[in-house]
């Protein structure tokens, strides 16, 4: 079957999660999923309140924050349990400094390459859509794909069996590494292009194929191979429920609430424009009497002759009503509010952020969210990570360590701990070795001073300070020969300075 066919069959069993993904974006921020047909130059509808957008941008700035922080890596280089049994359970502090130049080198990457806009805007059609997905381009940049620009299937534990892109190029602006005309189309015209990938299964191994056609079922680019961990396209869920193939958003949770407070949003702004309304009314015969005239051209604080009887003047009077709405509209959005932690503090923007801040957003953020910030965390960070080192690898920014040596542990949730307890535990241990051992240099024949030093500068970011054990040695010999010399100076120079008087 032919990619277009095969993409607009399986749209049919995602129509249903795109409609309530526009529904919620209708109520929230509507271009984050435009209604079927929108171009961009068409107008979007407008919601009566601005709360929904609010929330959105809030609690996923705050998620981006808590994945990628400032200031800190959002990941750490480890070894795997095996190699460390194989070492007694010890790392040395070479090995620990080279794994924290690797986390340096790959948070660089991340840094250059703009990942926080691409978590951002996937964080925000998560909250709204329930679904996106991520490609890791060969630049090691992030691509966000929305939910009305690809279909999937998963099977029932939701490993991915097959996933089909649909993107649209003008004609003159066709990516340069496709091939094949992409059929007879005038300049400007759109062009699709369909990218297919499927789970193919063998008897030893499985992997993935990718296949990319234009849309008259022209060839696009040769067949590539990706092993089931480098697959560069990430399909990501909000919440996910079993045997579906997408995901539910969390704006579908609240969205009794977003539809009330929009309705009662409308109410009140139609009241409120009725309100500012006032007009005068006159008794059909007293207009004969030109009393209308009169009032029109009379000014402020003119006596006016006429029957009182005849005028009255008329505004909008329900405060009562106004006054329900009003308090229901409060009710709603401090319910919403709080779903979306919009009162709560987020973290600082600074350089070094303290242990207690981050435990505290950590786990505002894991209580409210059930536990979607950790499995986000893995689904999307580490499956990022794991394909960004491959690539980095493979262009040479990074050490070409054997597969399987080096594990990378992203820091979320209490992980995001982990390095404030490697300077934590070695302050204490300096203090144990201070209070028991003294401060000579003993100490160092009992306690691997060298070690604990290490993991303090280490986990403060600061690996470069740490000399490996050859350097230290050398350092170490070069005092005791310059200590050795000065002994010899100080020995012979009275017999030297005799010497030399003699003569």
């Amino acid at each position: 079957m032919a990619a277009k066919a095969r993409y607009d069959k399986l749209a049919t069993d995602r129509s249903q999660f795109l409609q309530r993904a526009r529904h919620n974006a209708l109520l929230t921020i509507p271009s984050l999923m435009p209604l079927d047909g929108h171009d961009g130059r068409s107008h979007l509808v407008e919601p009566y309140q601005g709360l929904g957008a609010r929330v959105v941008a809030h609690l996923s700035s705050r998620m981006t924050i808590g994945f990628l922080p400032a200031g800190r890596p959002y990941m750490r280089m480890d070894l795997p349990p095996e190699i460390k049994m194989q070492e007694a359970g010890e790392v040395s502090t070479e090995t620990t400094k080279g794994l924290a130049l690797a986390e340096q080198l790959v948070q660089a990457e991340v840094e250059a390459k703009g990942w926080r806009g691409s978590t951002l805007m996937s964080m925000q059609q998560l909250l709204v859509a329930g679904n996106v997905l991520e490609q890791m381009l060969p630049d090691n940049s992030i691509r966000v794909f929305r939910l009305d620009q690809f279909v999937v299937r998963r099977n029932f534990d939701g490993k991915i069996l097959e996933l089909i892109i649909q993107e649209k190029f003008k004609s003159d602006a066709t990516p340069f590494n496709l091939k094949g005309a992409p059929g007879e189309v005038q300049e400007d015209d759109d062009v699709e292009l369909y990218t297919v990938i499927k789970l193919v299964q063998e008897a030893t191994r499985e992997f993935y194929e990718r296949t990319q056609e234009w849309g008259d079922g022209a060839t696009a680019s040769e067949k590539a191979i990706f092993a089931i961990d480098d697959l560069p396209y990430f399909p990501l869920r909000w919440s996910a429920t079993p045997g579906e193939d997408y995901g539910r958003a969390k704006a579908e949770e609240h969205i009794a609430d977003l539809r009330s407070l929009d309705a009662l949003e409308k109410a009140q702004l139609e009241m409120a424009g009725m309100g500012s309304r006032n007009f005068i009314m006159i008794a059909p015969g007293a207009g004969a009497s030109g009393i209308k005239n009169r009032l029109v051209r009379a000014l402020n604080g003119d006596v006016v002759v006429g029957d009182p009887a005849s005028v009255e003047l008329k505004s909008f009077d329900n405060a009562a009503g106004f006054q329900i709405t009003q308090a229901q509209v409060a009710v709603i959005r401090e319910s919403l509010s709080t779903a979306f932690l919009l009162q709560s503090g987020a973290q600082r923007q600074a350089e070094r952020v303290t242990a207690t801040e981050i435990e505290r957003d950590i786990q505002e953020l894991e209580a409210a969210l059930g536990g979607v910030f950790s499995t986000l965390s893995v689904e999307m960070l580490e499956r990022r990570t794991t394909v960004l080192i491959k690539q980095m690898k493979d262009q040479e920014k990074l050490p070409d360590f054997p597969d399987g040596t080096i594990v990378p542990t992203i820091l979320t949730g209490l992980e995001a701990l982990s390095r404030e307890r490697d300077v934590s535990r070695a302050q204490q241990a300096a203090e144990l070795v201070r209070a028991f051992l003294g401060a000579d240099e003993s100490a160092g024949d009992v306690v691997k001073l060298d070690t604990i030093l290490g993991r303090a500068f280490i986990g403060l970011g600061l690996p470069d300070s740490v000399n490996t054990a050859e350097e230290t040695a050398a350092i170490r010999q070069q005092r005791a020969q310059q200590q050795q010399q000065q002994q010899m100076v100080e020995k012979l120079g009275p017999a030297v300075i005799k010497e030399a008087g003699k003569e």
